[in-house]
């Protein structure tokens, strides 16, 4: 006769499958380029630290800027303009295109300027 089988602790047994989450539709952030002051660039990267990346600042100034009533008046045309790459949640981009149209004349520039207004206010009427 054959002795029995001890049953298998939980570490020597096979592992089982792992199911994978559903995939979201579409992508979460997405990239886009910018044109934006030279003057503002700087200020993102002088902010970035603090929020942990440029596109996060990014996303700060527009979520403060859509709430402001009213938003900080367009700042001159500056002369001397950067393009850069950011790396933004969908909604955040959706933001800067409705800020353009509607309150800074489709002018992208200008609401960059006026996010880096908004972070740097004390008091946020």
């Amino acid at each position: 006769m054959k002795p029995a089988k001890k049953p298998a602790k939980p570490w020597e047994r096979p592992k089982g499958k792992r199911r994978k989450k559903p995939a979201k539709p579409g992508p979460v952030d997405v990239s886009r380029r910018y044109t934006l002051p030279a003057a503002v660039l700087e200020e993102i990267k002088k902010a970035a630290p603090e929020y942990r990346s440029n596109g996060r600042v990014l996303q700060v100034a527009m979520e403060l800027l859509i709430r402001m009533d009213p938003p900080p008046a367009p700042s001159p045309h500056p002369e001397e303009m950067a393009r850069m790459t950011y790396r933004l949640p969908r909604r955040t981009v959706d933001l800067i295109e409705e800020l353009a149209k509607t309150q800074y004349n489709n002018d992208r520039p200008q609401v960059f300027a006026a996010g880096m207004k908004a972070i740097k206010m004390k008091k946020i009427k």
